[in-house]
């Protein structure tokens, strides 16, 4: 028998309800993303693998790395005895304390780089697993903040800034607040959403866009795209649910050549008053038209929202 009495907590993929917090699989130390089997979680993360995927190869074809690559087999025997003694360790963290780790393990002749997500200290899903003997590659895995003490016990100050280090207990207490129910579900369909977009787009971009890599170089425009954006369209997906594109072209020179659009994806998220509040999902930069004619789609709209 349901009751309205009871938390509610549902499958990050699926959304199959489930009756306890137990009950759900979690990959991310600090994401409030849960799931009911291994399968939900390989199928929401999938867009992340190609992701890396993509990635690999535009780092091993700018460094002439490509034909490296068919000789470099990385085994599960390797994987987890880079898991279990790396040399080193990159954790990378965004705004939404969605953190991933870059272990890496040196050889004699070579180095295996594994990018993982990670969950009470052990690593719960690999996204990516490389091998290379090019300095110039290993080099670009390590971002973000080495981690030079990962077997010590998990302290305070390792917890990201705006988040608090809770019991289960104190997790499953705090969700049953009603406003805490609405905003993680929220933030599940945030995700859900941004899996979606990101594949699609990972089918339509074309090998001589701005490369995923170079993503970060072009974070200056978000603000400027999101208050005086070139257009905005309102379109609906295909769950019905409304979104917005924001669009704005950008110069960086006088040549036609040297123009970009910076496109950000939202949500629309309903309110109790007349404003709409739209949320981002995605933000891309690229040069090329056709894939900005993919979001030049719905209604055009003309004035500012709430963002």
């Amino acid at each position: 028998m349901t009751t309205l009495k009871k938390p509610l907590y549902f499958c990050n993929e699926c959304k199959k309800v489930v009756g306890h917090l137990d009950d759900l699989l979690f990959v991310d130390e600090y994401s409030l993303k849960g799931f009911c089997s291994e399968d939900c979680i390989e199928d929401f993360y999938f867009p992340l693998i190609k992701y890396y995927e993509v990635m690999e190869s535009s780092l091993r074809k700018k460094l002439n790395l490509l034909d490296e690559a068919i000789n470099q087999i990385v085994d599960q025997e390797m994987v987890e005895e880079v898991l279990s003694t790396p040399d080193e360790i990159y954790r990378q963290s965004n705004e939404l304390h969605e953190t991933y780790y870059n272990f890496i393990k040196h050889y004699s002749h070579s180095s295996v780089i594994v990018v993982t997500s990670v969950y009470r200290k052990e690593a719960s899903f690999v996204f990516l697993t490389t091998r290379t003997s090019s300095k110039a590659l290993i080099n670009e895995f390590r971002t973000g903040e080495e981690v030079r003490d990962w077997f010590s016990s998990l302290n305070e100050e390792e917890v990201p800034t705006g988040m608090m280090s809770v019991s289960e207990e104190e997790f499953a207490a705090g969700m049953e607040e009603a406003d805490a129910d609405e905003d993680m579900i929220f933030l599940q369909l945030l995700e859900s959403k941004k899996s979606k977009v990101l594949a699609d787009i990972l089918i339509k971009r074309k090998d001589n866009d701005i490369p995923f890599e170079d993503f970060s170089g072009y974070e200056s425009c978000f603000q400027e795209t999101l208050d005086q954006p070139d257009e905005v369209f309102e379109t609906r997906d295909n769950e019905g649910d409304k979104l917005f594109h924001y669009i704005k072209s950008f110069s960086m020179g006088t040549r036609a050549d040297e123009s970009f659009f910076y496109i950000i994806i939202c949500l629309k998220r309903n309110s109790d008053n007349a404003t709409t509040n739209v949320y981002p999902i995605l933000a891309l930069p690229t040069i090329d038209m056709e894939m900005c004619q993919e979001f030049r789609t719905g209604t055009r709209l003309t004035g500012p929202l709430q963002n």
